[in-house]
């Protein structure tokens, strides 16, 4: 497979043809309308690990799903195709099933080298994909049907480099085009993403520009996905620099052959990318997305964390003005994972917690929400509609209860030298918490500090002020949830609180003793 296949070459045929043909244009001249509202990206195999199809019922077990998503208020629905291998029947990639018997046992050579307590899990998600095939259904045809039964957009979304279980590549996740060209990996890597594939190398564009030519002849999609953040790293370290004209050359033929889709299927088709959270880091790995905004090649730009955490302060203002007059929407990437820092205990995104950080991406400029990793299944299926439908727009989501923490990036270059704020350890310490817009009939404000546990209880709290004025303790107690942290509650009087919501904390040790602060974070109640 180091060289495009005789299928490959007669699935490129109708979009090269009409690349040459059809003038890069949208479609039958049509005005493109902005993307609007919320955005939700569902993973290629959590559906099928979580659902269930009984025989003849796969379609109508798709359809539920969907109508449940819509019910939250998403406009536009990402389906999540493949990693390394498809969920859908593909003919120039691998699909997941390829290679299984599911009626061997379970020490098959397609699942031996599975540790023997994941093989159970793995079966029962590679079944239901298989199930849904041999019931007739094309997944991503049936969600697509099904997304515009429910008016809302249906796009594709591609992983670029996706490297789970990168320390394992004889794992029945990975497909045979890593299995066998080796020498097409990254270099000077030796670590988790060292199996990512170098876009340096032709073979692994035309890889990727297969699948991507399938999905625009095979799928009438709204948009096509370009998901840069499963991995960022798309060349050897030390060679991203040299990287950066050879991926925006590529971008320039995929938004070639996306024109030509939308003019086969007579309406727009965009393409966006999702890409780190800062615009230098971005480039500095050789994704140029502000060079693409600008140039017109995407119509969507997703800034965003990559996994770890959430993040509360992507600089989407700075964006939107590197990106100058493009009509690029921009929207900000929620993570569901919040974690303070950098190998600290994570847990999975509050209801207030999605909300602080959807406030803070619609507050600082982004055109919208973009959610990645929510399934139905984190929350309540009651609390997953009510969280999600006010993130289409800031008014809506300013009258919820909200919650704002200190994080950190999980994308950084080593030119950088970044440095997470969390732990902070000092005698005094200074942080900033952009809690978003504070209107009038707001309720109680709360700051919660979590402390060393070896700072425990028999120590006075630390004095504590936001905006100079002087914050009173309400609760002092371990947490046992939070690796015991020793968890200080203060309440923040409305006289220190800003319209901006701008919340300048600083914190200091009694009797001048050092302090360790692990956590830091700012809520606030709903309108009154």
């Amino acid at each position: 497979m180091s060289t495009l296949s005789q299928s490959v070459r007669r699935w490129l045929k109708p979009i090269l043809f009409l690349t040459l043909v059809v003038p890069a244009v949208v479609a039958c001249g049509a005005e493109t309308k902005p993307l609007t509202g919320l955005f939700y990206n569902e993973d290629n195999s959590h559906f099928f690990a979580a659902e269930h199809f009984p025989p003849g019922k796969a379609g109508e077990v798709i359809d539920k799903y969907v109508d449940i998503v819509a019910g939250a208020g998403v406009k536009v629905y990402f389906c999540n195709t493949q990693s390394r291998r498809t969920n859908y029947a593909s003919r120039v990639w691998d699909s997941y099933w390829d290679g299984y018997d599911p009626d061997g046992p379970d020490d098959q050579p397609f699942l031996k080298p599975l540790p023997p307590q994941d093989r159970r899990g793995s079966r029962n998600c590679l079944d239901n994909m298989l199930a849904v095939h041999r019931q007739g259904i094309d997944y991503p045809a049936r969600v697509i049907e099904r997304c515009r039964h429910n008016a809302m957009s249906p796009w594709i979304s591609l992983r670029m480099n996706d490297c789970h279980y990168s320390d394992n590549l004889t794992n029945p996740f990975h497909g045979r085009f890593w299995r066998e060209n080796p020498q097409f990996c990254r270099k000077n890597s030796p670590d988790y993403q060292a199996s990512c594939l170098d876009y340096a190398h032709p073979e692994v564009r035309n890889f990727f520009k297969a699948l991507i030519v399938e999905t625009l002849d095979r799928y009438d999609i709204d948009g096509l996905e370009l998901d840069f953040m499963r991995e960022p790293y798309s060349f050897s370290a030390g060679k991203e620099a040299e990287g950066v004209p050879i991926l925006t050359e590529w971008i320039r033929d995929i938004r070639k052959l996306v024109d030509a889709a939308a003019a086969k299927r007579g309406h727009p088709v965009r393409l966006g990318v999702r890409v780190p959270s800062r615009p230098e880091t971005s480039t500095a790995i050789g994704l140029d997305a502000v060079g693409w905004a600008r140039e017109g090649l995407i119509d969507l730009l997703v800034a965003t964390p990559r996994w770890h955490t959430l993040e509360f302060d992507m600089p989407l203002a700075h964006w939107r003005e590197l990106m100058g007059t493009s009509k690029t929407t921009l929207a900000g990437g929620l993570e569901a994972l919040y974690r303070p820092w950098r190998g600290g205990p994570a847990s999975l995104a509050s209801p207030e917690i999605a909300t602080g950080a959807a406030v803070s991406v619609l507050a600082n400029g982004a055109d919208g929400v973009y959610l990645f990793n929510y399934p139905q299944g984190n929350w309540p299926l009651p609390v997953f509609q009510k969280t999600l439908k006010p993130m289409n727009s800031l008014d809506a989501l300013l009258k919820q209860p909200r919650c704002v923490g200190i994080t950190f990036r999980d994308i950084t270059t080593p030119a950088e030298n970044y440095k997470s704020p969390l732990p902070a350890i000092g005698k005094e310490l200074a942080f900033c918490i952009k809690l978003g817009p504070i209107s009038k009939n707001h309720g109680a404000c709360n700051l919660r500090i979590g402390l060393l546990p070896s700072q425990g209880a028999s120590a006075s709290p630390p004095t504590t002020t936001v905006n100079g004025k002087h914050c009173e303790l309400r609760s002092d107690a371990t947490d046992a949830t939070n690796d015991g942290l020793r968890m200080l509650s203060f309440n923040i009087p409305a006289v220190a609180l800003t319209e901006a919501g701008v919340l300048e904390i600083k914190i200091v040790g009694t009797d001048q003793k050092e302090l360790t602060i692990q956590r830091i974070e700012a809520s606030l109640e709903g309108q009154l």
